[in-house]
């Protein structure tokens, strides 16, 4: 049976280093042993409709490594924050659980139980020998519809809300939709951009416009009983973004961005080395390189060092803080102005891109074009 590996770079073994228990951010499923673990309906009934539970959108996990920021028929994802209804609860007693309403069709879910494994696709195993597994959970097929929902359930916090999934559980069904998975990590964050790459490679050659990973925008948000704990909340809900790092690993390559929940994970079960070299991520300075590098391929490599400037040591990052990564010490959440212009060449709107002859192509289309011109 042949597996299916997402992993993050800093994966066990990365650094030399051994597996960490409860490592969070690498996982791979085979089909069938999901099927052999989870109980899924199927049968000569026919097609089995899917089991509709009340969660909250913060305890759903998603299922893709990169999303759009537009919804197929064009609509901005940021607009329908705002078009999320509250319809029950919000004005009883100050504790008690919100209902959510999205103006779109509910999202559906399945049940994942991956299997873990190091950057090279190989199973960690643990003392005895037996292969390591992620926690089951739910996990989203619709994942620009879960980002609205969490930014709208971070919005409320430390209030709870809940909404309705529709969680598949016909076995055709989630044979479906687990070829679609492509989260490297374990679905706790997802990255918001305009994608380049095909088929399993939806990561290459792009600039990450934000991150979105509500632990971190919580964790900002310090002590719930806090009068400021639900504003900086609602900041990061508002902003759809929340603050994020990249590191150089051991052979002076550029890693991330990665956010600072997710870093603090790794460095606590030191996956990361002690001299580690980091620097807040700006996503506007990633897009302009990005650009540039596009525009003029023969520049890149002058610019490396350029690119590569305001890394530093760890210890240096997060003198004076109670621990690196610790909550309360996390970048500033930052945004590219995202300039939609129509690509002559494919007809789509895209943000990454350049004139020449005086029309204006996406990056896509121009990598298409010199990979023809060089062949």
């Amino acid at each position: 049976r042949k597996a299916r590996l997402r992993a993050f770079p800093p994966s066990c073994g990365f650094f030399g280093g051994s597996p960490a228990a409860g490592m969070p951010n690498i996982e791979v499923i085979s089909a069938a042993d999901a099927f052999g673990k989870l109980a899924l309906d199927s049968g000569p009934q026919g097609p089995q409709p899917p089991k509709v539970v009340w969660v909250s959108p913060l305890d759903v996990n998603f299922s893709q490594n990169v999303i759009y920021p537009k919804f197929t028929d064009g609509r901005s994802v940021d607009d329908a924050v705002g078009c999320i209804k509250v319809v029950a609860g919000e004005d009883s007693d100050k504790d008690g659980e919100l209902t959510l309403e999205a103006p779109f069709p509910t999202v559906e879910a399945v049940h994942w139980a991956p299997k873990l494994r190091d950057g090279e696709g190989r199973p960690i195993e643990d003392k005895q020998g037996a292969q390591r597994r992620g926690t089951e959970g739910l996990f989203t097929v619709d994942n620009r519809r879960l980002y609205v929902l969490q930014r709208a359930a971070v919005a409320r916090w430390p209030r709870r809300c809940r909404v309705a999934i529709h969680v598949v559980v016909d076995r055709a069904e989630v044979l479906r939709h687990l070829k679609k998975f492509r989260t490297r990590t374990n679905g706790l964050s997802i990255s918001i951009t305009e994608w380049n790459g095909v088929g399993r490679d939806n990561a290459k050659d792009f600039s990450v416009l934000r991150v979105w990973d509500w632990r971190s925008a919580v964790a900002g948000a310090g002590d719930p009983s806090s009068g400021s704990a639900s504003g900086a909340a609602a900041a990061a809900a508002d902003s759809g973004s929340c603050g994020c790092w990249e590191y150089l690993d051991n052979q002076d390559v550029q890693r991330g961005p990665f956010s600072h929940w997710q870093m603090r994970q790794w460095w606590e079960r030191k996956m990361l080395p002690p001299n580690l070299r980091v620097r807040p991520y700006d996503a506007a300075a990633a897009t302009a390189r990005g650009k540039d590098g596009a525009q003029c391929p023969e520049a890149s490599s002058a610019s490396a060092a350029v690119a590569l400037a305001g890394f530093r040591a760890v210890e240096e990052v997060f003198e004076g803080a109670p621990a690196p990564f610790a909550p309360g010490w996390s970048p500033q959440a930052t945004d590219a102005e995202t300039e939609w212009q129509k690509c002559e060449g494919c007809g789509r709107s895209r943000v990454e891109g350049w004139s020449a002859h005086g029309q204006w192509y996406c990056s896509n289309c121009w990598r298409k074009w010199e990979k023809k011109t060089d062949d």
